[in-house]
C-alpha cells in the first residue's frame, strides 16, 4: 500500500511544475490553429490565403520571442479559448477536431482578432 501511495505521489508531482511561458502558450495555440486549416472558416477568419500559417501568425502576434507577454487578450482568456483545441488530445502534432475549432472561431473573436483575423 505504501508503495502504491509513493507511486501515485511521484506521478502527480511529475505533472506539476511552473506554467508555460506566454510565448510557448501563444505558439501552441498558433500550431493547433494552423493544423486545423482544413476546417471550414479557418483560412477565411485568420485571413491566411496562401501564406505560411505558422510564420504569418507568429509575426502578427509577436509571440516568436521569449519575452512575449499577453496583454489583450489576457493569458487567462487565451487558456480558456485554447481548451477546445486540446479537448481531444494534448499532442501538439495532432489537429483538433473541426467541431472544436468551430467553437473557438465562434466563442473567441478576441483570440481570432489577436491572431490577426476578422
Amino acid at each position: 500500500m505504501r508503495l502504491l501511495a509513493l507511486g501515485l505521489l511521484a506521478w502527480v508531482c511529475a505533472c506539476s511544475g511552473p506554467p508555460a511561458p506566454d510565448a510557448a502558450l501563444c505558439q501552441d495555440v498558433i500550431t493547433r490553429m494552423c493544423l486545423a486549416r482544413t476546417c471550414t472558416g479557418v483560412n477565411e477568419q485568420l485571413v491566411l490565403g496562401n501564406m505560411d500559417c505558422q510564420s504569418t501568425l507568429q509575426e502578427r502576434t509577436g509571440c516568436g520571442g521569449e519575452d512575449f507577454a499577453f496583454s489583450s487578450p489576457s493569458r487567462e482568456r487565451v487558456l480558456r479559448c485554447r481548451l477546445p483545441l486540446v479537448r481531444q488530445s494534448t499532442d501538439p502534432a495532432k489537429a483538433p477536431t473541426c467541431e472544436d475549432v468551430d467553437e473557438v472561431l465562434e466563442d473567441c473573436p478576441d483570440l481570432i482578432g489577436f491572431l490577426g483575423g476578422r
